[in-house]
């Protein structure tokens, strides 16, 4: 377990029930000691993870909904570590999630109208400051007694910095909730988001999820080549404007989708729409910064030489530095923030001099870290690579981490950084794979797949003789070739033998994969 048995976990939460709780998670309801109020507390204990991908995702939930303070998107109280551990604090919703006021059935339509004018807002807000949220379900969306909706978890999120800096094209979220392109694996902005947010929706005012199957691979099948003819019917049995709005927001093509949350609002006539903020002004702003930065860099150089310059004009002065609490150099005895000094231009720093010199820095603790646990002194990581060889029957498209890199088979192994990937294979006849693989520097990493052990198998005999179609795709007539074996994808299989002169077989069931299951029919009249 989490390893946490008080009642009062860092000094200032209550602890009044637990909701969710694992080895290395746990979600509390607790009372806020110094702020005398309800509020759901998360907890990590980052020793007993070994994925530090969780760690990361933890913090940067926190990071990014501290920026995010809006009437409908879950406010964050605080945030922190303590020991192993790291917590973020939430405002608590007297209420319950989407999902069960969708089961109950019990909402009229003025306020269902009035849910997705704040869903839509809490979008627009968050895609205005660069957020993509890339899982909106009903799980994540909450609602109180006063219809008042809060968009949460954060967890999956994916910033402007991220699509700049790190590779975005992994495929996470909820399966049925995704978007075309988040299926594909392609890079995301903020259209994904409506898809996801119109899926809701519809759901929302028709009682039923559009592309729910039986299982992920159906489903995601279903999100990619779904009929969008047939889904236009559906939504138009819908009043004005929701159905024109919908049937936007449901389009596979980008092109033909809402562009921002914003433009709905305004066909809405809803007024306080936060304008959405381009990559072009993110990258104008992220150019500003970096020239004030260079600025304050250089003036602190300048400052530097001018201090070097009196120091030896007159070497007894004495320097008494203003900030961050630094160790006294006096009479040119060079000590332990000469050291820093040293430190920041490349150098080696002794760590009992860095030590000795943070013993007075409130921030800092002793073994040289600040106390929110960033590294105060780290070198930069140094990336190791390893070779991925994959092995594929009888072959695939292949896509790590989201990107594609071709067809199997390959003429030798491709080289990654190590850690933890995603790899995908894609094949027309074959349900599709998915996996985690995990590299190791120099070190080979081997993945073989047979796609035959992805699917299961039909046999069918007829007498006299049928026309055979699994889920309404024919199949051809018996006796069929290839030993009369019928290949289908794990799941509900429902299977029809059609003669001219006989009644038909119309019958459904379930098969898994690896299943070969072997029918008789003798046909009626």
């Amino acid at each position: 377990m989490l390893g946490i048995t008080t009642e009062i976990l860092f000094d200032k939460f209550e602890i009044l029930e637990v909701l969710k709780k694992d080895e290395h998670a746990a979600v509390f309801l607790a009372n806020h000691i110094y702020l005398s109020k309800k509020i759901i507390l998360k907890v990590l204990n980052t020793q007993k993870i070994s994925d530090q991908a969780l760690v990361e995702r933890f913090k940067r939930e926190a990071k990014l909904l501290a920026k995010l303070d809006h009437p409908n998107i879950i406010k964050v109280l605080d945030f922190g570590t303590a020991k192993e551990y790291f917590y973020i604090s939430f405002e608590y919703i007297e209420g319950v999630s989407l999902r069960n006021i969708l089961k109950s059935k019990t909402l009229e339509q003025e306020q269902k109208e009035k849910l997705m004018i704040q869903l839509l807002k809490a979008l627009d807000f968050a895609h205005a400051h660069q957020i993509i949220h890339r899982d909106i379900k009903p799980e994540n969306i909450f609602v109180d007694k006063n219809i008042s909706l809060k968009l949460g978890d954060f967890g999956l999120a994916l910033s402007a910095e991220d699509n700049f800096v790190t590779n975005p094209y992994s495929i996470v979220g909820t399966p049925s909730y995704m978007s075309p392109e988040q299926v594909r694996g392609a890079k995301l902005n903020n259209q994904s988001d409506l898809f996801s947010a119109g899926v809701v929706l519809f759901e929302l005012f028709s009682g039923k999820n559009p592309f729910l199957k039986d299982n992920i691979n159906l489903t995601l099948n279903e999100i990619i080549g779904f009929d969008e003819e047939y889904l236009k019917a559906e939504i138009e049995k819908l009043p004005e404007p929701l159905n024109r709005i919908l049937t936007r927001l449901l389009q596979k093509n980008l092109s033909k989708r809402y562009s921002s949350a914003g433009e709905i609002l305004k066909e809405l006539n809803v007024e306080n729409v936060y304008p959405t903020i381009t990559v072009e002004q993110f990258e104008k702003e992220s150019n500003r910064s970096k020239k004030r930065l260079l600025f304050a860099v250089v003036v602190s150089v300048i400052a530097i030489f001018i201090l070097i310059l009196m120091r030896i004009e007159n070497p007894h002065t004495e320097i008494l530095p203003e900030k961050n609490n630094q160790k006294t150099i006096t009479n040119g005895n060079t000590t332990a923030r000469q050291n820093q000094i040293d430190n920041r231009n490349g150098q080696t720093v002794k760590k009992d001099e860095v030590n000795q010199d943070n013993i007075n820095n409130p921030l800092i603790d002793q073994d040289g870290n600040n106390k929110d646990g960033q590294s105060e002194i780290k070198n930069p990581p140094v990336l190791r690579y390893g070779q991925l060889a994959v092995d594929i029957r009888p072959y695939a498209e292949v896509y790590i981490d989201g990107e594609r890199v071709g067809v199997s088979p390959f003429n030798k192994p491709l080289t990654y950084p190590e850690g933890e990937h995603t790899i995908k294979l894609v094949h027309p006849d074959y349900p599709v794979y998915s996996d985690l693989f995990k590299i190791n520097p120099g070190e080979t990493t081997r993945i073989r797949v047979s796609l035959e052990s992805t699917i299961g198998y039909i046999r069918c005999r007829v007498l006299p003789w049928g026309n055979v179609f699994v889920n309404d795709d024919f199949k051809g007539q018996t006796p069929l070739p290839e030993k009369d074996l019928i290949r289908v994808a794990p799941g509900p299989v429902r299977l029809v033998i059609k003669h001219p002169d006989y009644r038909d077989v119309d019958t459904t069931f379930t098969i898994s994969k690896g299943d070969t299951l072997n029918f008789r029919f003798i046909l009626k009249k």
